[in-house]
């Protein structure tokens, strides 16, 4: 599995924790590519600008937007493999996604809308995307994910009932 993680980045002391994270998924024999741009001055809410900048620049494999603040879960790749293992016809992948205060964001197909989705809980097959970038405003992300979903058929979206990521895990200073 090729997979290219996307963070825009606002707050550089996040970086190490989601290095750390990043890195123990990286060992799990996956081709993993983490790419990071800094938004220092918060120009754009979300970093929208910035993630679109690096979808223009990758061109095969999967995408995972992880933000600044949240922690990828240990076991990710090893859930992807365990779903997406001979499955050559899956564009979108959605994960359960734990919040700092305990609750649990689990996937089904009724929360692929603008305001009840992150992005950090799909994983998107790069070839899928096609053209389709992230709007640059607040709902961005969500807006992004329900209108690629759309684009898809049901048997092409695969959910993933493990939570895969740890959503404002970090500091938001």
């Amino acid at each position: 599995m090729n997979l290219h993680i996307l963070t825009a980045c606002t707050r550089p002391n996040n970086l190490y924790a989601l290095s750390l994270s990043i890195e123990h998924a990286a060992r799990q024999g996956c081709d993993l590519t983490w790419h990071v741009r800094f938004d220092p001055e918060c120009q754009a809410v979300g970093g929208q600008w910035l993630k679109n900048q690096m979808l223009d620049e990758i061109t095969d494999g999967w995408v995972y937007i992880l933000d600044d603040d949240n922690v990828l879960h240990p076991d990710l790749l090893g859930a992807l493999a365990d779903y997406l293992t001979d499955r050559v016809d899956v564009g979108l992948v959605v994960c359960a996604q734990q919040h700092r205060n305990g609750y649990v964001r689990r996937p089904h197909r009724g929360m692929l809308r603008q305001t009840h989705v992150d992005a950090g809980q799909v994983v998107i097959r790069r070839a899928a995307l096609g053209a389709l970038r992230i709007p640059e405003h607040y709902c961005g992300d969500g807006q992004f994910v329900e209108e690629f979903a759309s684009t898809l058929r049901n048997d092409q979206i695969v959910y993933i009932p493990e939570v895969t990521t740890y959503y404002n895990w970090l500091h938001h200073e």
